[in-house]
């Protein structure tokens, strides 16, 4: 007993410790605060769980605190590169980080992920041969308390997750006040209490059915038209696209000169407010797919195709395809990344087309070119018999850049705010995104009937140092939305993701109508005037007598 207790106070203190490790600083307040006590409860029954298994008290204080540590760690790497910390929906990354490790270990930093690692397993090695439990198990009843706690532990765990005091438990933990704001919430309830709240919070927030909802009665009730022409949409969501001429003392002349010339012919062009930096990416996606705020979403925010998208979601593209489109999505990457695989069907896509349908020699460093989605696009759009929205994830400007991936020219070199291989690379790539916005207006220029193209960034890149460096703290990334036979009279409006998607289905809309106004007027010269038979008639008849 002695030493169950003193193994309990010896991670308790160690967790006291470590929590004033965490980023962002927490403020200070009271020790016997009533969150500061509820905030100890999921490290009590952590422990004393490990040593209901095992009944090793050191084994099971070591690996409280290991696996604290490495909470604390993930989470200060995520702060660091991504403004934000550690959210519980996070961890169901885990296999992903494992697949897939480029994307996650270079952030945090191989050496920590490795000490981490090693120091675990040595621990768990050592307790279970150097130290002795404190009763011994020989026979099967003896086994009994242990499988009574882990009954009567797992069933309230159920009971308050799935089962009948799911309700009712999560009316208690919305009195202690998670605001969804994960910082403030991180402040006010500390790292572990936030990740288990907002587990034990998550589900679908009511604001989102309604805003998705009236989304989708706007939209069934937007005039369509009943003429067949409809134009060909296009939309390139560009990995980490911003204009970074915002970050450059004197940019190189022609530098995104393309994207200078669609946003002085667009419908609407601006800066857009995206609910990420330097990653995750599908929050900006499915904030301008769904038309659905980020506020709105609740917890859900953070990883929308988690839950929320295992039902069908109201969202452009289903809109689209209600009125005979054909539905296409193009990632280059795996597609079970996000579990796009399985939220896609459920967004109104007809197709996913991922990396398995480009080839090695598209890539350029470890990712597909953004030539290769354009290829990708123009093919689509040549072949298709039926009015065509196409919604492309590109990926050629993925961080990290630590490695030279691609010819770094001499004006950008001249032109980089800081002295970094990394923003060097960036800024390289930048060119071809800009490549690709040109190449794709000549494709859609070219081709017969209406087009309408709208083009922008999902979050800004993730280069902290350098931002920090120049004293850049603008999240907005940029973007237009384009139709290729409209008048020029572009509206410059700064709005959010989700506000994006109304300017698109706006801009659909206006040229649907216009698709309408176009075929009546044909059908107006094809039509004979009235009357003019009879009156050939009547001239035929007197030149025969």
């Amino acid at each position: 007993m002695i030493a169950g207790l003193a193994g309990l106070f010896t991670a308790l203190a160690a967790v006291l410790i470590l929590e004033r490790f965490v980023r962002p600083q927490r403020r200070r307040t009271p020790i016997l605060h009533r969150v500061g006590l509820l905030a100890a409860m999921p490290l009590i029954l952590f422990y004393v769980s490990i040593l209901m298994v095992t009944y090793r008290p050191v084994f099971s204080a070591a690996f409280v605190i290991i696996v604290f540590l490495g909470i604390v760690v993930v989470n200060n790497a995520k702060v660091r590169e991504l403004r934000e910390p550690l959210v519980y929906s996070d961890f169901a990354l885990l296999r992903q980080a494992i697949a897939h490790p480029r994307l996650y270990v270079t952030y945090i930093g191989p050496l920590k992920v490795a000490a981490v690692i090693f120091a675990g397993a040595l621990a768990i090695a050592a307790g279970l041969i150097f130290e002795a439990p404190i009763l011994r198990r020989d026979e099967a009843t003896e086994w009994m308390p242990t499988l009574a706690y882990s009954l009567v532990f797992f069933g309230a765990i159920y009971a308050i997750t799935r089962g009948p005091l799911r309700n009712e438990f999560r009316q208690i933990l919305k009195e202690f006040g998670p605001s969804t704001d994960v910082k403030e919430d991180v402040d006010k309830l500390s790292l572990v209490t936030t990740l288990i709240f907002y587990f034990l919070i998550a589900g679908e927030s009511e604001e989102a059915t309604a805003r998705s909802q009236k989304n989708e009665d706007e939209d069934r009730a937007r005039p369509f038209g009943r003429s067949n022409s409809r134009p060909s949409v296009v939309v390139v969501q560009s990995e980490s696209f911003f204009d970074a001429r915002r970050i450059m003392a004197q940019a190189p002349t022609g530098f995104l000169k393309h994207f200078d010339r669609m946003a002085a012919e667009a419908r609407y062009c601006g800066q857009l407010r995206v609910p990420a930096w330097g990653a995750n990416t599908l929050r900006t996606e499915f904030a301008f797919l769904s038309g659905i705020p980020d506020e709105a979403m609740g917890v859900d925010r953070f990883n929308p195709y988690l839950g929320y998208c295992a039902k069908p979601v109201w969202t452009i593209a289903s809109y689209l395809q209600s009125i005979g489109y054909r539905t296409v999505c193009i990632h280059p990457f795996h597609k079970s990344f996000f579990r796009r695989d399985k939220a896609y069907p459920h967004l109104g896509f007809d197709e996913f087309i991922d990396i398995a349908a480009f080839e090695e020699a598209d890539r350029i460093g470890p990712y597909t070119s953004d030539a290769a989605v354009a290829t990708k696009i123009e093919t689509l759009l040549k072949e298709t018999t039926q009015p065509l929205f196409v919604f492309a994830i590109t990926m050629e400007n993925h961080g990290p850049w630590a490695k030279p991936r691609i010819e770094v020219p001499e004006e950008i070199r001249a032109a980089a705010p800081v002295r970094s291989k990394a923003v060097l690379q960036y800024l390289s790539h930048l060119q071809n995104a800009d490549k690709m916005i040109g190449r794709l207006r000549k494709v859609l220029q070219e081709m017969k009937g209406d087009a309408v193209f709208c083009f922008y960034g999902d979050h800004l890149p993730s280069l902290p140092n350098a931002f920090r460096t120049i004293g850049y703290d603008d999240p907005r990334t940029d973007y237009f939305v384009w139709r290729k036979r409209a008048r020029s009279d572009t509206r410059a409006v700064n709005v959010s993701a989700d506000a994006l998607n109304r300017l698109l289905l706006e801009t659909v809309a206006v040229a649907l109508t216009d698709a309408d106004a176009r075929a009546l007027a044909k059908n107006e010269r094809d039509v004979p005037e009235q009357g003019s038979d009879d009156r050939r008639d009547e001239r035929r008849a007197g030149e025969s007598r």
